[in-house]
């Protein structure tokens, strides 16, 4: 159904609008540590979303989605998809009818308003309504998010170290945030250069990449990257740009493909919470899992 940012249709009595009339038009603005940043500009639709579970159950929402009409050759044309799902806090949407979570939450009651994911070496898996335990090699360690007002799945960074050798003390704050779209770590400008000097690696005799742990310290728990987690086939650190302002964005880490190829996030949607734990390196993944 076509509508407008109160999610009423365009022409009353009408799914699909026709003639000449007026549209509420919405941008939307990325940044990918991997692509680069651009805008979205779309109409507005509405539609039934539907999950189907294992045991047949379906939990549905009444969605209104961003139909695009105009991107920008940076960062979509790169992409190697059709579409995103949004799937971070309120704060990020661009009206309270554009939340999936949201939406999923207010229209499926009771649904267990968690999710979790992890890659593995091919592919991986988003579970909604838990996470999955098969696919972890110990238990979650929980943590709350960091001013969720902003939208972001985001935790707080105590420390980042290498090796044995703190890089960034955090002394203003630091956070990571949880990207899935992002293949690289995300690192400001400002901390770019120190990062990638100090991640140096080197081929071994094995032909696979000596260097230092990279260490991100949430208090009670590290995440802990190998030098094949980070490096590509040449061992050059994979460390993406994240071109955002400071002293607003001050400290802020990308957690994307690098950290859940090794780790499974899990997020508490009422909460207001994110789980890791390490991924267990035996699962067998599926694409997607419901319940």
């Amino acid at each position: 159904m076509d509508v407008n940012v109160h999610g009423e249709p365009i022409q009353e009595g009408r799914r699909i609008a026709k003639g000449n009339v007026t549209r509420d038009v919405v941008s939307i603005g990325f940044t990918q540590a991997d692509l680069g940043e651009g805008n979205a500009t779309g109409v507005l639709v509405r539609d039934s979303v539907c999950l189907s579970g294992d045991g047949g159950n379906q939990a549905c929402a009444d969605v209104t989605m961003v139909a695009t009409i105009r991107l920008d050759d940076i960062p979509f044309s790169a992409m190697p998809h059709d579409g995103i799902i949004g799937l971070g806090l309120q704060g990020l949407a661009a009206g309270p009818f554009l939340n999936f979570l949201g939406r999923l939450s207010d229209g499926s009651k009771p649904v267990v308003s968690q999710f979790g994911i992890s890659f593995g070496p091919t592919n991986g898996e988003i579970y909604f309504g838990g996470h999955n335990a098969a696919r972890l090699a110990a238990p979650l360690q929980w943590f709350p998010v960091v001013t969720p007002a902003d939208g972001y799945w985001q935790v707080a960074v105590g420390s980042v170290q290498v090796g044995n050798v703190t890089v960034d003390a955090c002394h203003k704050g630091c956070r990571g945030v949880i990207d899935t779209g992002a293949s690289r770590i995300g690192v400001l400008p400002t901390r770019l250069r120190k990062l990638r000097t100090a991640l140096a690696s080197s081929p071994g005799i094995d032909a696979s990449c000596h260097g230092p742990d990279l260490k991100f310290d949430l208090g009670g728990f590290v995440l802990t990257l190998r030098s094949e987690d980070y490096t590509d086939a040449a061992c050059t650190p994979q460390l993406g740009v994240l071109n955002l302002e400071e002293p607003a964005f001050t400290g802020v880490y990308a957690f994307g493909e690098t950290v859940l190829r090794r780790y499974y996030a899990a997020f508490d949607w009422e909460a207001l919470r994110v789980g890791f734990a390490p991924a267990s390196p035996d699962a067998l993944f599926s694409e997607i899992i419901t319940v």
